[in-house]
């Protein structure tokens, strides 16, 4: 039985993809933490009111996290984290605009969400990738999600010290 040759060169490429991904996934996320006292104060919410919107994050995430391997199995792990976190940017974002608490909460469910279901892809497609290496390379993508979460935080602080509109 002939055993396979490995592209090393693809290889490679699909780790730095998986990585990419985990970075990216970490620097939406840690980049909002800084600025929710902006959002907070844009509309008017008090402490209260941001805590119970803020809520709506990991509802989010338990209510979608269960759709992750039906999205996986229809569509591969590479696409669903890809798209996820296009959508996770734009909800995000829409963290950033909306115009009221409920648009807030809303918003924060549905960055939970796609947070959840990027989560589940990024480590499904990492596990791949790991198989073809033929050894552990799992915690390095959770190392790179570690640097991608103090990059996204000092990139949000950096813009809320420099005075950058939300």
């Amino acid at each position: 039985m002939a055993v396979p040759v490995t592209d090393t060169a693809a290889l490679r490429r699909a780790r730095a993809a998986v990585a990419a991904c985990f970075f990216l996934n970490a620097v939406f996320y840690a980049g909002l933490v800084p600025r929710l006292p902006e959002v907070k104060a844009q509309l008017g919410l008090s402490s209260t009111a941001l805590g119970t919107a803020l809520a709506a994050l990991p509802l989010g995430a338990l209510l979608a996290g269960l759709s992750s391997a039906a999205l996986i199995r229809r569509f591969g792990s590479g696409r669903v984290a890809s798209y996820g976190l296009v959508l996770l940017g734009v909800s995000v974002w829409a963290v950033s605009v909306a115009p009221n608490w409920l648009g807030l909460a809303a918003a924060l469910l549905v960055t939970g969400a796609l947070d959840a279901i990027v989560d589940v892809a990024q480590n499904a497609h990492g596990l791949r990738v790991q198989r073809h290496y033929g050894r552990s390379i799992i915690n390095a993508f959770h190392g790179v999600w570690s640097v991608g979460a103090v990059t996204g935080g000092l990139l949000g602080s950096a813009a809320a010290g420099l005075g950058v509109p939300l």
